[in-house]
């Protein structure tokens, strides 16, 4: 061997140094990854006193996250398209310099930056971006540029790797935080702590980005593999046609993780566990199909993905009657078929390594289009949750467009018609086959249903059938696409009893719809009855439902107001129909706090309740979070405050911790009652709570009330409550009343740990 030959291959092996960088490079990607998952849940948690806890709070704060990933991304592809390496290297050192500098300055209280009179979707992207912002944008540039960095410091060493097994490892760093922010973070440190804990790894991550920044700086010119460069690589002009079957494929998987989101936590709960399960699933379909053993389950999940979309929509109409469990397993598991397969066949289109940025670049643009459509245009465009169905369409859509296109077709031989019918016989019998699995997920369905007994069998039950005849007829993923959305399209605006009423703002979908029998007038959000009001003129000032003169709210007034006739201040949180106003006396005080404008709007409007109107008193409503306007209340000027603010069947935990609980026992009198309406499908709140009040020195009472069938024929519902005071006389009557100390108490909700997924009761 020649002695120039000697040093070459000498040259192109890399040396224990090089082999450090370039595994810093893998690390930083890795770190950056798990600080930006993190990152996420975290923020979720620390804006939920100021927004309410609603789902939309999440939806919006991951379109924030998808939005900064294609900002980060775009940075990265003019960095390394159009700036010389060492030009980039020096750029970014600025930009790393200033997002560490601006997380250390970043302010810490939340609700101190709203600004009133703005949308509260508005209001909380300007607030992610003042707080989390900058930090937030330079882990989203981490992954492409880094991989780059990674191909030129790779190809002076030995020959260029293919380098997409960098963004399976992204992906799987983030899984890894989602994961264990839950399982593991949450239980073991604060909030405060976390933040903390946060901040000193995010230090680490921007000192890996200077060294790497430093040794492509440090990089000398004109290498002979410099021809070999991305950079300098004159990549295959890719086609407007594939970039938008790429932007396509994005855009579905993230609207739907975003809408299957929303759905769980508008009736169970906007808290980690709940949110990062769909997250996940999504994380997980990302590391799939970009790993070269994963993607093998591209072809299974294309060919099921069908099934899946079909079961996701059977529960559309009849949620509010499913337990907990497989409602989760049927969303979740609907969810993980369906973005595995849209997912791979995006990856099976994927470019050369050269146009690696503007790959990542649509991916992104197509991911916050989809978390767009749910965070922030379908709640000002849509009077109901009608993305949901429609992002379900899209996904048939894709799938009919796409799979017969790209390696897909070549590798199926004709594209996915052809491809699934000789997968699974003919096109036919394949239809027929395809029902196997739908089949064998509806049985099961069916036995738990009728094991609850539930009052969603019947309708799940039609709908399942009707799915099977869809997947039956419609073979074609185009054909079956119609013909879904004709069976959407009839689910959603026409068999449904028609709303009185029916609009929707960042806190959710309020209905205003007339009873079956025609004698209540319902409000409705989400899938849960917010309040009731009797049409008879003679009737509609007798609070029912809970609220009812014979339930816990009647014994409640009773024993506050004992033999004495002065006039009470009463303060509410969470307005609903206003069925408590009817209790007031004209000598009263009544101050409701609700933060739905709509709700607002449409509590006041006689035509359609009249319980503020015909009030002896006219109620003072104020509009906001309920703990930030307690908050700001004097003190001590309440004599009973009652805790009703729930979204649906979704727990405002923020309400429910210690810290919120001492906030409004300030603003109530020595003396004074908190009353807390505790009912609730899913969660049992009442140890917590019970536990939280003896904490802050009060005595605590609950009744689980279940009201006779004569009651029950008079629009009384069942319902529980918890109350607490220092008051031994107004305690005493409500003892004599039925009430009882609670059975059970656990460790409360804090502000630091307020993680109620804990309290879930796991029934089938």
């Amino acid at each position: 061997m020649r002695p120039s030959d000697v040093g070459a291959v000498a040259a192109a092996r890399p040396t224990w140094h090089a082999s450090v960088v370039l595994a810093t490079c893998g690390a930083s990607i890795f770190l950056s990854a798990c600080l930006l998952f993190l990152l996420e849940p975290l923020v979720g948690l620390l804006v939920l006193p100021t927004f309410g806890g609603v789902p939309a709070t999440w939806a919006t704060v991951l379109c924030f996250f998808q939005g900064v990933l294609v900002l980060g991304y775009l940075y990265s592809h003019q960095s390394i398209s159009r700036l010389d390496p060492r030009r980039g290297a020096i750029l970014h050192s600025a930009v790393v310099a200033l997002a560490l500098g601006a997380a250390v300055v970043a302010p810490s209280r939340y609700q101190d930056l709203v600004v009133t009179g703005t949308p509260a979707a508005l209001n909380l992207l300007g607030m992610l971006v003042l707080t989390v912002g900058p930090a937030a944008f330079l882990m989203t540039t981490t992954t492409p540029l880094v991989s780059s960095w990674y191909m030129l410091l790779k190809a002076d060493h030995a020959s260029r790797a293919d380098p997409y097994w960098l963004y399976a490892l992204s992906n799987a760093g983030s899984l890894l935080a989602l994961l264990s922010y839950p399982l593991v973070v949450v239980p073991a440190i604060g909030l405060g702590s976390q933040r903390a804990a946060w901040l000193v790894a995010f230090g680490v991550l921007c000192l890996l980005l200077l060294g790497l920044a430093v040794r492509i700086g440090r990089r000398p010119p004109g290498r002979p593999e410099a021809a070999e460069e991305p950079r300098r690589v004159v990549a295959t002009p890719i086609p407007m046609a594939r970039r938008m079957r790429w932007l396509l494929l994005a855009a579905i998987p993230s609207g739907l993780l975003a809408a299957v989101t929303n759905f769980i936590t508008t009736d169970l709960i906007s808290a980690p566990l709940l949110w990062v399960g769909p997250l996940a699933i999504y994380l997980v379909s990302l590391i799939v199909v970009f790993s070269p053993r994963g993607r093998r389950l591209i072809r299974p999940a294309v060919i099921l993905a069908p099934v899946a979309i079909t079961l996701l929509w059977v529960p559309i109409g009849s949620v509010g009657g499913w337990p907990a469990i497989p409602l989760l397993l049927l969303q979740l598991g609907g969810f993980a078929v369906v973005a595995l397969a849209l997912h791979g066949l995006l990856a099976e289109d994927r470019p050369p390594a050269a146009s690696l940025t503007t790959f990542y670049l649509v991916i992104a643009v197509g991911g916050v289009l989809g978390s767009a459509l749910v965070a922030i245009v379908a709640p000002v465009a849509f009077k109901g949750i009608w993305e949901f169905p429609l992002l379900l369409i899209g996904a048939l859509v894709a799938i009919a467009l796409c799979a017969d296109a790209g390696p897909w077709s070549r590798a199926t031989g004709g594209g996915f018609a052809a491809g699934s019918a000789r997968a699974l016989g003919s096109l036919t019998s394949g239809a027929w086959r395809r029902l196997v699995p739908y089949a064998a997920v509806g049985i099961v369905l069916i036995l738990v249903l009728t094991s609850e007994r539930s009052a969603a069998l019947e309708v799940a039950t039609n709908w399942l059938l009707v799915g099977a005849v869809l997947l039956v007829f419609g073979a074609k993923p185009a054909v079956l696409a119609v013909l879904t959305a004709v069976v959407l399209t009839l689910g959603v605006f026409v068999l449904p009893p028609a709303p009185v009423f029916q609009d929707r703002d960042f806190f959710g979908v309020i209905q205003v719809l007339r009873s079956p029998d025609g004698l209540t007038t319902d409000l409705k959000n989400g899938t849960t009855v917010h309040g009731s009001q009797w049409r008879d003129t003679a009737r509609r000032n007798e609070p029912i439902n809970e609220f009812a003169v014979s339930g816990p709210a009647g014994d409640v007034f009773t024993a506050l107001r004992g033999s004495s006739t002065e006039g009470r201040s009463v303060g509410i949180v969470g307005l609903g129909a206003g069925e408590l106003a009817a209790y007031a006396r004209p000598a009263d005080r009544l101050t409701i706090f609700e933060i739905s404008p709509l709700d607002v709007q449409v509590a006041s409007d006689p035509q359609y309740f009249t319980y503020l109107s015909d009030a002896p008193v006219r109620p003072s409503v104020l509009t906001g979070d309920g703990r930030l306007l307690v908050e700001a209340s004097d003190p001590g000027v309440f004599d009973v405050l009652f805790l009703d603010a729930f979204s649906s069947d979704s727990v405002p935990v923020h309400l429910l911790t210690v810290e919120a609980i001492a906030t409004d026992l300030r603003a109530t009198r020595p003396d004074g009652v908190l009353a807390f309406h505790l009912s609730n499908r899913y969660y049992d709140l009442e140890p917590a709570v019970a536990s939280a009040v003896e904490f802050l020195g009060l005595t605590a009472l609950v009744r689980h009330f279940v009201p006779s069938p004569s009651e029950v024929g008079q629009r009384t519902a069942r319902s529980q409550w918890l109350v607490a005071s220092r008051d031994a006389a107004f305690l005493a009557r409500l003892s004599a009343a039925g009430w009882e100390p609670p059975a059970r108490q656990i460790a409360p909700l804090t502000d630091d740990h307020p993680d109620i997924t804990r309290l879930l009761n796991f029934r089938w």
